[in-house]
């Protein structure tokens, strides 16, 4: 691991522990300190692509997997009902897996550049990922959680680090190369 890929990881795990401590969602004002060693970011999956149960799990493993480097447990919920707030000291965040047809009108009303493959929402605490985008990009539907799940983890980190939360390398880069990240 890189000297970069260690700061922005250590970035992201103080921006966990920041951001979990006691919050139900992004928005709200941090309650009461939760033990470290349990921190848990409940990602709520709402999934319009309607893609296959295969491709989530690969993709909630890939999240996992991410998460847990930096001692953070993930519980990955799908459902398409909006997040409510919660105060059970966990941070709930939405990821919407959208459309073909979504994406399209997101991205007309929006004017979202061609190499935007996801989006996070930090007013809201949602993030939308384009499938189709990354479903072209990386060319191999069989393949498509790893790179999903790369996306998915990229966003939440927006989601947690707030502002300014690209990094140079690593899984926060502005560019993601969907085959370039390795963890």
């Amino acid at each position: 691991m890189t000297k970069a890929t260690r700061q922005a990881t250590a970035a992201l795990a103080v921006a966990v522990a920041m951001t979990v401590g006691g919050r139900a969602s992004a928005n709200d004002e941090p309650t009461a300190a939760t033990d470290p060693r349990e921190r848990t970011i409940v990602v709520h999956v709402a999934n319009y692509a309607a893609l296959s149960p295969p491709v989530l799990a690969g993709a909630r493993a890939r999240v996992a997997k991410v998460y847990e480097g930096i001692g953070v447990r993930t519980v990955w919920v799908e459902s398409e009902a909006t997040v409510r707030p919660r105060q059970d000291g966990q941070l709930h965040l939405t990821v919407i897996l959208i459309s073909r047809n979504m994406a399209a009108k997101k991205i007309s009303a929006e004017r979202i550049p061609a190499h935007v493959i996801g989006q996070a929402h930090l007013a809201t605490g949602r993030a939308h990922i384009f499938c189709d985008r990354i479903a072209a990009a990386h060319g191999t539907p069989t393949l498509l959680s790893i790179p999903l799940g790369n996306v998915i983890a990229h966003e939440v980190g927006h989601l947690l680090l707030r502002e300014n939360s690209h990094s140079h390398k690593g899984l926060m880069r502005a560019i993601v190369g969907l085959h370039a990240i390795h963890l």
